[in-house]
């Protein structure tokens, strides 16, 4: 299977295994879809080997053969690609579920302390009552904020240790890295192996060999139109297939395209954060702002790279749903 991760960690909790983003997409190779694709690749090729075999094989039957070990092949490289990109977008989902976990905790840390200051500022006589209590609300909310995050973040562990196998109970995972996206001329090209192009293909092989095997000596003239409309009505087929196939692959690859672009926009947003964070240090420490403005700058600077890591998880998601849709493996670089 054409998948290339490296640089990630999935630590194990009670084993005290580590799996990496690599490892856990190979588990691929064990969900049933895969393992029924492989079965009848199994099967078609016993199949085509036995009429190899057989001197007496009969044209159609050898060409039904082949087309079934061509299919089964493809079918199987699609299921792959399926199951993993179901596991990645679940082994993402436990990352980002955890970020979010971490940032809905600062949060509440940055609200209890507004309130704090609220209360204080209330006793002083600086604020109203309705002030303080708006305060509280937004701690209330934080709370809660964080009571949800916990329970996402549970659920996340669950779906992916329901793909990956009954004992991984994900800890610590680091991030994957970015996918490479072919351009669109070579996801085209890559359409040509795709199991419903590939069925589409196949009938037109079998109605062209159909019409090959008459002849006016003995089929009737009604047989050879007949066997002539089917021709022409397969290979329509197999034109509205491609057609089908181009748009849903372009429509794939421009939502890459668009989750990339995003992805650079946040990573600016970030550099922007990250010098806000250490002039408000900087600013801090030479009493120009109180402790709770440094506390707001360093929440910001959580947030944008929280949005960063979105970001890159759903551009790779994006390109995962790209490979499902072309039937072909995907490409991650190693992560930073």
């Amino acid at each position: 299977m054409k998948i290339w991760v490296a640089g990630a960690l999935l630590a194990l909790g009670a084993t005290g295994l580590a799996m990496g983003y690599a490892d856990a997409i190979e588990r691929a190779e064990h969900r049933p879809p895969v393992e029924s694709a492989r079965a009848e690749l199994t099967d078609a090729e016993v199949q085509w080997q036995r009429l190899q075999n057989d001197p007496e094989a009969l044209r159609l039957e050898r060409l039904q053969a082949r087309q079934r070990l061509e299919l089964a092949r493809a079918q199987l490289r699609l299921e792959r690609v399926r199951s993993a990109a179901e596991i990645g977008r679940a082994y993402t989902q436990v990352l980002d579920s955890e970020a979010a976990y971490r940032l809905a905790s600062m949060s509440r840390e940055l609200a209890e302390r507004s309130v704090e200051i609220a209360r204080l500022r209330y006793v002083k006589g600086g604020i109203s009552r309705q002030d303080l209590r708006a305060a509280e609300l937004r701690l209330e909310d934080a709370a809660n904020g964080l009571r949800k995050a916990d329970e996402a973040r549970s659920l996340a562990r669950t779906q992916l240790a329901s793909l990956i196998g009954p004992n991984a109970g994900p800890q610590e995972l680091r991030p994957p890295g970015n996918p490479v996206v072919p351009p669109l001329g070579a996801v085209y090209l890559s359409l040509h192996e795709h199991p419903d192009r590939l069925r589409m293909q196949h009938a037109v092989e079998l109605a062209e060999t159909a019409l090959a095997l008459l002849d006016p000596s003995y089929a009737s003239r009604a047989q050879i139109e007949a066997a002539e409309l089917q021709l022409a009505k397969a290979r329509d087929g197999l034109d509205e297939v491609v057609r089908g196939l181009e748009l849903q692959a372009k429509q794939r690859w421009q939502e890459v395209s668009r989750l990339q672009r995003e992805l650079e926009l946040a990573e600016k947003r970030d550099v922007k954060a990250d010098t806000d964070q250490r002039i408000a240090l900087q600013r801090y420490r030479t009493g120009l702002i109180s402790e709770i403005d440094l506390l707001r700058a360093r929440f910001a600077r959580a947030q944008a790279a929280f949005e960063v890591q979105t970001a890159a998880h759903a551009y790779l998601n994006a390109a995962w749903d790209l490979a499902v849709a072309t039937a072909q493996p995907l490409e991650v670089n190693d992560a930073p």
